[in-house]
């Protein structure tokens, strides 16, 4: 299918939509994408752009290289011997830099669409935190995961302190926080950081094929799933069912329910839940 729209209005990323997919890809190898500031815009701007767009049903992320993506580019932070021991410099760069990071993974969870992270290569610090809080995450074989923060003297970032723990369990948390631990890509699977792993001649055909599938399924029923399961943990068993009750009724008043019943009752097609289960395991 011919692209549907191909934005060059970018310096440090690109940014296409194809196949209903809006597809993020980092564009800095030279520095194996680490985001400056620039792109680290860019990239939230893309991802509103998708949000927005009703022509998107996934959004992807990926980068150009051997890397996906390496955090922040630490050439930009202020010279040490240039501020004379005022660290006030340093510290309005990071924390202008963290409340724009900050928006992208805000924006990544709250995303009423799915949201995957195609891992090409080390995703480390920054690149980690959009590894886990995106809604899926296919990685090379080549692909490798890693905190990074305590080895430049920054405290955990990311989303680390929202994702890390639920996802690995504290155990696991706290010993790749603490020991820089750097996880292969079968590793990063066995810890439930990665949901398949694909060999490196495969990957970009086979991401590809999810992030279509994905775009592919009823996306407002994905937003509420999305939804459901970021805040049920915070949420009383009386709560997280009540929300559910009121998600059902609004997919009940949705067209795509009395359009999937008919052909259920008709017998017409397969059912509704065998047509959209991703073949990511094959």
């Amino acid at each position: 299918m011919a692209k549907e729209n191909n934005s060059k209005d970018y310096e440090c990323i690109l940014y296409e939509v194809r196949d209903s997919v809006g597809k993020i890809t980092f564009n800095l190898p030279q520095y194996n994408n680490a985001l400056n500031f620039q792109g680290v815009k860019e990239t939230l701007d893309a991802l509103i752009k998708a949000e927005d767009d009703p022509n998107v049903g996934c959004v992807m992320l990926t980068g150009t290289g051997k890397a996906f993506c390496s955090g922040f580019n630490l050439k930009e932070i202020p010279p040490v011997k240039k501020i004379s021991g005022d660290i006030k410099e340093i510290s309005a760069h990071f924390r202008h830099l963290a409340l724009w990071w900050h928006q992208i993974f805000h924006r990544i969870v709250r995303m009423p669409k799915p949201v995957l992270s195609a891992v090409n290569g080390p995703a480390a610090g920054s690149g980690l935190g959009l590894a886990l809080t995106a809604d899926m995450v296919v990685a090379s074989e080549k692909a490798s995961f890693l905190c990074a923060w305590h080895t430049i003297g920054l405290a955990n970032d990311a989303t680390t302190s929202y994702t890390l723990v639920k996802i690995v369990g504290f155990r696991r948390a706290t010993e790749l926080m603490y020991t820089n631990r750097t996880l292969t890509a079968k590793e990063a699977s066995d810890w439930q950081i990665v949901n398949t792993v694909y060999s490196e001649e495969d990957f970009k055909t086979k991401a590809w094929e999810v992030a279509k599938q994905l775009a592919a399924a009823p996306t407002h029923l994905q937003g509420m799933a999305k939804e459901s399961f970021h805040m049920g943990w915070r949420r009383s068993l009386e709560e997280a069912t009540e929300f559910e009750i009121q998600n059902v009724m609004k997919s009940v008043e949705h067209p795509y329910f009395l359009e999937a019943l008919e052909k259920f009752q008709n017998k017409k097609s397969k059912s509704n839940v065998e047509q959209i289960i991703l073949p990511i395991g094959q």
